[in-house]
């Protein structure tokens, strides 16, 4: 596994997706958007509304003048804000770390704004925004300023150097290789190294709240609210005028559920309704030297039952099945003996400029653990393109590994003045977040990181390496954050009655949210947070894929939970269980075409940015 996949991989890491870019959608020019310390909405794309809010860069330290620009997009709601029926703002996070906000709203954010929504009862609009040195905000986390070039030719070195297990040099290559891009970041963004982590980022969160809430009193003052409406729209607490504060509705996706975790565990008295949906560990995330050890436990197991499917479906569904086959180990020895076999002879392939690149079993397994996070909509095709691989033909294949890798033509890499390509942001911010976040590893030595990656592939023999790459970038990474939080990630028991929120206490118990078969953040994760957080609710859907509801396509059931929850802030009272969309092997021509498309959209740009994403 390349060590520069690996790392946009890691998002729990990374629910989500980096940056889609604007040209998929109606043009917009954000530097029309004059940033302001108050929230001040432009039009922008089709019918949405974009801010850029100045926050301090460092929190911690008032003394420090320097400021950051977050950008801010929002879907209003279908109702005007002085509708009886207005419910507030719900801020969503897509996960990452480095996953866009922006991108999601523009692809996914109507979506789910309709899915929570109560037609005619309660109605929201969705915001979300760019964290810190991501896409659209400012100053943007990027280690190869100007140097768009170089950047690829990293890429292309790491494509030829093979996967982690493939060989002791291999593995030397990469933890040298980890060494020289903590470096690279030092020399370019040093001053802004330490202030990009999951603690500011929550903190920049509160101020969101705060700026909302300035905004629909002083539109409130103006006569465009009723002043009836303020208690409900804020979520106010009881009390005095001092204590009178408003409150964050939050849903967050994958590394959002470590941004809801910390939000809650920082600021429990400022939570009013929270869903985390596709649950990373926090005590995994934060606190194990290096972390990510409980990630991927369900991950061989989704790539069982993947073969268990296939030989039950057949081969009208299933083309890796094959006439004789009598148990679903014949059809993943069949496949695992060819996909081994390219360690010793792999695909060769010639990008349009004449660049040659080859593709090993390493390349293989990634593309099967992209395709796990959407396993549901995904197993038919994956089984399809395995296939055409296995009998010669592997067009299909080596472009997909190829989007999974953003591997670009190095012509296509000489871009306007040398800028880094929008879509690598996103891995730059994964590495500051995650290497400030965790325990320091730049002590640990390469023996140490070779034990670490033994009880990763032990874990996982599809994911091992994946996360070790990702976890090793952390070994040269030259800052420590400027605001350390490590827990405990706990909240107090929610307020007795959810619309009479209590100073200190969150509005309403936290709702977490997973499907039964995650390759990345598993059902016991969201199990061991909600334990943490009292009174909190748990529903699981029957579903195989990352996160139950990101793509903004979920069942009745999994939207009355939620949208119950946002609306009077109850959960279900015992761990629920709710029916998925589809199952892996059903027939998708029934599926709905608008829907499949939405699906499509959704896949390609985990694929194409960062696969823990939604």
């Amino acid at each position: 596994m390349k060590l520069y996949f690996a790392l946009n991989l890691l998002g729990c890491l990374s629910a989500i997706p980096a940056l889609v870019h604007a040209a998929a959608h109606v043009e917009f020019d954000w530097e029309t958007v004059t940033a302001a310390e108050s929230l001040k909405y432009h039009p922008c794309y089709d019918g949405l509304l974009c801010a850029r809010l100045i926050l301090p860069l460092d929190w911690k330290n008032e003394t420090n003048t320097e400021t950051v620009s977050i950008a801010i997009i929002k879907v209003p709601a279908i109702v005007s804000q002085d509708d009886p029926t207005f419910g507030g703002t719900i801020i969503t996070n897509p996960g990452g770390p480095g996953g866009s906000g922006v991108a999601y709203i523009l692809e996914a954010g109507r979506r789910l704004r309709d899915f929570i929504d109560i037609p005619g009862k309660r109605h929201y609009e969705m915001l979300s925004f760019d964290p810190r040195g991501v896409a659209y905000s400012a100053p943007l986390m990027d280690c190869f300023t100007d140097n768009n070039l170089a950047r690829n030719a990293l890429l292309y070195g790491q494509l030829g150097s093979g996967s982690l297990t493939i060989s002791h040099a291999a593995f030397a290559h990469g933890f040298a290789v980890a060494k020289g891009e903590g470096q690279r970041c030092q020399q370019a963004m040093e001053g802004f190294l330490p202030f990009v982590n999951t603690p500011s980022v929550a903190r920049d969160m509160l101020a969101m709240v705060d700026k909302i809430d300035e905004l629909r009193r002083n539109e409130a003052k103006k006569g465009r609210l009723s002043e009836d409406e303020e208690p409900r729209l804020e979520l106010r607490s009881e009390g005095n005028a001092q204590e009178d504060a408003p409150r964050l509705q939050f849903i967050g996706f994958s590394y959002g559920t470590i941004i809801g975790n910390y939000f809650a565990s920082l600021f429990p008295g400022r939570v009013g309704r929270m869903v985390l949906d596709g649950v990373c560990d926090a005590d995994d995330y934060a606190n194990d030297e290096p972390g990510f050890r409980t990630s991927t436990v369900n991950t061989d197991e989704m790539v069982n039952i993947f073969f268990q499917g296939c030989f039950a479906a057949g081969s009208d569904a299933c083309k890796l099945y094959r006439v004789g086959d009598k148990r679903p180990s014949d059809i993943s020895d069949r496949f695992w003996s060819w996909a081994n076999g390219l360690d010793e002879v792999p695909i060769t392939t010639l990008t349009k400029d004449g660049a040659s690149l080859i593709w090993r079993a390493g390349d293989i397994r990634a593309a099967i653990f992209m395709a796990l996070y959407n396993a549901d909509d995904s197993f038919i095709k994956l089984a399809e393109i395995l296939n055409k691989a296995m009998r010669g033909s592997t067009e299909q294949l080596v472009s997909a590994i190829m989007a999974v890798y953003g591997v670009t033509p190095l012509m296509d890499s000489c871009t306007v003045s040398n800028h880094t390509n929008v879509l690598y942001f996103s891995r730059d911010t994964n590495k500051a977040v995650i290497c400030t976040d965790g325990d320091d590893v730049r002590g640990k030595n390469i023996t140490s990181w070779r034990m670490y990656l033994k009880d990763q592939m032990a874990t996982s023999h599809l994911s091992g390496e994946l996360l070790t790459a990702a976890s090793m970038q952390c070994t040269g990474w030259p800052a420590r954050p400027n605001w350390f939080f490590k827990g405990p990630f706990k909240t107090p028991s929610a307020s007795r009655n959810a619309s009479m929120p209590e100073k200190g206490r969150p509005a309403a118990p936290l709702l977490f949210l997973s499907s039964r078969w995650d390759p990345v953040t598993p059902l016991r994760s969201a199990r061991a947070m909600a334990k943490n957080h009292p009174g909190s609710g748990l529903m699981v859907q029957e579903s195989m894929g990352h996160s139950a509801l990101g793509t903004g396509i979920a069942g009745p059931c999994t939207r009355k939970v939620v949208s119950e929850y946002f609306d009077k802030g109850a959960v279900p009272s015992e761990e629920t269980v709710c029916e998925g969309m589809r199952r892996p092997w059903d027939p998708v021509r029934g599926q709905d075409l608008e829907v499949a498309e939405h699906l499509g959209k959704m896949q390609k740009r985990r694929t194409v940015h960062n696969l823990f994403g939604v």
